[in-house]
């Protein structure tokens, strides 16, 4: 799959002097209608979505691979001094977030990819991130093998993600309204079990919180590969193998 890489530079002059080099492969599908609604919802977000970005984003260092950065949400979120590197397979997305690159005064390393097939070498990444992105991952366990892959060893992986509600009635009704969800929210799988698949694919969870945000439950945290966890992690706040 063909990839866009846009890097930018201050100028001689103090002012941004941009270099775009754009090479994307259209003919991948993509939600037209869903790009203009995301890009719209995330324009208008409230404080509680800026700072649930900023609790997984800030804490960042070194070379970060963000797994679908959308219409480019989390750039205003990034630290100083991170090398950032973006993948997302949507080219209606990336149409938006090319457009909103222009003012961003960093550099910004972008590919058209998606989450199952990493166009990276293994352990290159200091951290992998992710935000509200696995509820449309095709092939859930493929990707977080390459997630797993691309991590330098101890490396985390940082995610602020949805997942399937509990509950007799919640559960079942989240499953019923995914063919018609999915449909209409650009892939979406409300009753995504995100949770369940990080301990599967081998994960330890260094921290974690679920948080509920009807209509569907929240979940915070930072992960590694379960034979690279550290002997102390901090406290969890909650442990949701069902979530």
């Amino acid at each position: 799959m063909r990839g866009i890489m846009v890097r930018m530079r201050e100028g001689v002059n103090g002012g941004a002097d941009r270099v775009c080099f754009l090479a994307m492969n259209t003919r991948t599908g993509g939600h037209r209608r869903f790009a203009a609604t995301w890009n719209w919802l995330t324009a208008h977000e409230g404080p509680k979505q800026r700072a649930a970005r900023e609790r997984v984003v800030s804490p960042l260092k070194g070379r970060v691979l963000e797994i679908g950065f959308g219409v480019g949400t989390n750039w205003a979120y990034l630290p100083e001094g991170v090398e950032y590197v973006g993948i997302e397979p949507d080219p209606y997305m990336i149409a938006r977030a090319r457009r909103h690159a222009a003012a961003v005064e960093r550099s910004l390393e972008l590919h058209q990819a998606r989450a199952e097939a990493l166009p990276f070498e293994d352990a290159s990444f200091d951290a992998v991130f992710t935000t509200l992105t696995f509820c449309t991952v095709q092939d859930v366990p493929a990707a977080l093998r390459e997630v797993q892959r691309v991590l330098k060893p101890g490396a985390e992986f940082h995610f602020w993600e949805h997942v399937r509600p509990r509950g007799r009635v919640l559960g079942p009704l989240s499953d019923l309204v995914t063919p018609v969800w999915r449909n209409v929210g650009g892939g979406c799988n409300p009753n995504r079990r995100t949770t369940v698949a990080l301990r599967k694919a081998g994960f330890e969870f260094v921290s974690f919180q679920r948080v509920s945000a009807p209509p569907l439950p929240m979940v915070f945290g930072r992960a590694v590969v379960a034979a690279e966890a550290p002997a102390e992690v901090a406290p969890i706040l909650e442990s949701a193998p069902q979530g």
